[in-house]
């Protein structure tokens, strides 16, 4: 089987660079166009189920994508973002200025780090991981699942399948609509097979990446 994550379109607030988190916006026309897009590449693609996540801009993503294959597009809470509780509608500068002790912690040990008024990354990256095995069971015979989901969650999936520690998040980086994919097989377990749309591999990705920055 095969999980397509895909991070969901753009809104305002991610063009403003502010903190989203669990804050319940639109796509913007921008993250409208980037949905298009991104269901006329998959609309090629057989599929046997289509989830989001319960905040809007997630679910506005899938149902673009869904347009394609007419499929209803399913509910899954436990892959919605991180919450950032305090932080939300922020900018990054705000953040810096009002929150700088936390700001400091969370480039090194973000993991197990609470959010001001919000939630650990490390209990995102569990329910997370938690949800995208009951998909699977739900689907014992499905070839292919389109999950739209958001930053963390996935970055946490992607970290967990491929052992690298939740501090390191960002080794890993996911543009608005790119696409992850992740297979399971019953024989060997899970695997990375793409990160925001380029080939994976743990011999290749860091010099890669390090390439493109």
């Amino acid at each position: 089987m095969q999980i397509v994550l895909v991070r969901h379109g753009a809104t305002d607030w991610n063009l403003e660079h502010r903190c989203q988190g669990s804050t319940d916006r639109d796509l913007s026309e921008v993250g409208v166009l980037q949905a298009e897009q991104i269901g006329s590449m998959l609309r090629h693609e057989s599929v046997q189920a289509i989830y989001a996540s319960n905040l809007r801009r997630a679910r506005q993503t899938a149902q673009m994508i869904s347009r394609h294959h007419n499929l209803p597009v399913l509910t899954e809470t436990d892959i919605r973002e991180l919450d950032h509780g305090a932080l939300e509608g922020l900018t990054f500068n705000q953040i810096k200025e009002n929150y700088g002790d936390f700001l400091m912690r969370w480039r090194s040990e973000p993991a197990d780090l609470q959010v001001p008024g919000g939630e650990k990354l490390s209990e995102v990256a569990e329910r997370a991981w938690q949800a995208l095995n009951r998909i699977v069971e739900r689907h014992p015979e499905a070839e292919n699942i389109f999950v739209v989901s958001h930053n963390f969650p996935i970055l946490g999936i992607v970290c967990r399948i491929t052992g690298t520690p939740l501090n390191d998040y960002r080794t890993f980086h996911l543009e608005p609509c790119s696409l992850t994919r992740v297979r399971y097989e019953n024989s060997h377990g899970w695997r990375v097979t793409h990160v925001n749309n380029r080939e994976y591999s743990p011999e290749t990705w860091v010099a890669a990446q390090r390439e493109s920055r």
